[in-house]
């Protein structure tokens, strides 16, 4: 199946709200004022809740409680508030089924998300943030698979209860995996190529040239959070960490270690303020 027969069997193709895009261009514009950001998010009452709620949670908060919007963008700083407007704004633009497990979906890339951050500031080839922003859509093509496409989402699933790989599922499904499907929707958001490129890397980086440097990223934090919440104990994930991938960056696992709880945790905290 071609990806255009593919997204034209899609009734209703998520729509990603105009803040977002529009947040998402002052990001990228050196000029941009924070009294303009704050003014945009203020129109938006479910993220003004969220931005707020990040701001005075133990991972900012300093000094008094923020009360206003524009206190909590200066707060936050524009990074950190990029990630959580995207998140919002990726978090409403789905509509999953009743089956699909969206509060473990979210903890899951939130700890994944916060990994790939940490790792992007051992190897100072990407700035933190990014690598946190591009995680945190590595997997909307999985969304967009349960959301829109339920019949086939059911028959994936099936599949890989009867021992099937997810990836093997969706491919002889679909004809595609979901990152493919994934930065196929990143295309079609008009975000930009480095988006797209870190979404369709993820699962084989070193297989592209160029290399994106987030999907190496996001693929060393799927590594490590997959391992993690099976069970496997830290010192075990680093000696076992993907050398040629830790290697391309130039990534030291070894501090990774002490943090890897802290790191769950913070994923785990940050899932929370968004999701509820």
């Amino acid at each position: 199946m071609s990806m255009e027969l593919l997204f034209s069997k899609i009734k209703q193709l998520p729509v990603i709200p105009k803040l977002l895009h529009e947040l998402m261009q002052d990001f990228s514009n050196d000029n941009a004022q924070i009294q303009d950001i704050a003014h945009k998010i203020a129109m938006d009452q479910v993220i003004s809740a969220k931005v707020l709620k990040l701001a005075n949670s133990a991972a900012y908060r300093r000094g008094a409680e923020i009360t206003s919007i524009e206190q909590a963008v200066i707060r936050l700083g524009f990074n950190a508030l990029r990630s959580l407007v995207v998140a919002s704004g990726i978090m409403t633009s789905f509509k999953t089924p009743a089956n699909f497990n969206t509060s473990k979906f979210w903890v899951e890339t939130f700890q994944t998300a916060t990994i790939a951050k940490a790792l992007a500031k051992e190897c100072h080839a990407v700035d933190p943030e990014t690598a946190f922003t591009c995680t945190l859509l590595h997997n909307i093509g999985e969304l967009l698979i349960q959301s829109a496409l339920p019949d086939e989402a059911s028959l994936i699933n099936l599949a890989i209860s009867q021992g099937t790989s997810r990836i093997d599922a969706q491919r002889e499904m679909l004809g595609y995996d979901f990152s493919l499907v994934g930065a196929e929707l990143a295309r079609r958001w008009n975000l930009s190529e480095r988006f797209v490129a870190a979404i369709s890397q993820q699962l084989d980086p070193l297989s592209h040239h160029p290399v994106s440097p987030e999907a190496v990223l996001i693929r060393l934090a799927m590594f490590v959070s997959f391992a993690w919440n099976a069970g496997v104990p830290a010192h075990v994930i680093v000696t076992r960490f993907p050398s040629p991938l830790a290697a391309h960056l130039g990534i030291e696992p070894g501090s990774l270690a002490e943090r890897l709880e802290e790191l769950h945790d913070q994923g785990n905290a940050l899932a929370n303020i968004l999701t509820h």
